[in-house]
């Protein structure tokens, strides 16, 4: 069976989602065994890299897709992920000043989040900046949260694409660049 117009023919995909399934059950199997804590139910889609899995945890049924990249400038800053959170495909998460992401938060696709800065100076050391992502937090795809946001509250939503400079109140929609608050999320 083939397809015109260039498709991808169906043997190919096929051969491609078994792939990705293997690296899948690979990777979650070195990640239980490499990481701090790796949660009951929690499993990991395709590939990812994790710079220093020995300071990070994982809480119970997450779902981490494939591409994510966890790294720290500073060996032994923690990365502590909650239970139920959802990380999706090409993350980037900086945990140089510690990072915590709490329970049922979901981080779409290539969302980028730092926790350091360098000042002006982009060759000096890094600053590190806890940063907290509270719980049932959802974090559009390509946002990105700078070092001057230390802290997202609970419920809140990131728009697709926003640009996060400052802290973000629970239960607030923000968006844009800078990103601002839009509205309250409704009970």
């Amino acid at each position: 069976m083939s397809y015109t117009g260039g498709r991808v023919l169906f043997p190919v995909r096929l051969a491609k989602k078994i792939s990705l399934h293997i690296a899948g059950v690979i990777n979650t199997v070195l990640y239980r065994i490499a990481c701090k804590s790796f949660g009951r139910g929690s499993r990991i889609q395709g590939s990812i890299f994790v710079a220093e899995p020995r300071v990070v945890e994982f809480g119970e049924n997450c779902f981490i897709s494939q591409g994510l990249i966890a790294s720290s400038e500073i060996a032994g800053k923690t990365l502590k992920i909650g239970n139920g959170v959802q990380i999706n495909s090409d993350v980037k998460l900086d945990h140089t000043g510690g990072l915590t992401i709490g329970d049922k938060t979901l981080i779409s696709e290539q969302v980028i989040i730092y926790s350091h800065d360098h000042g002006l100076n982009p060759r000096s050391k890094p600053i590190p900046i806890q940063k907290i992502i509270g719980r049932e937090v959802w974090i559009g795809a390509r946002a990105i949260v700078m070092p001057g946001c230390k802290e997202i509250g609970d419920r809140a939503i990131i728009g697709a694409g926003a640009l996060v400079t400052r802290d973000v109140p629970a239960g607030s929609i923000v968006a844009g660049n800078p990103a601002k608050v839009i509205r309250m999320v409704e009970d």
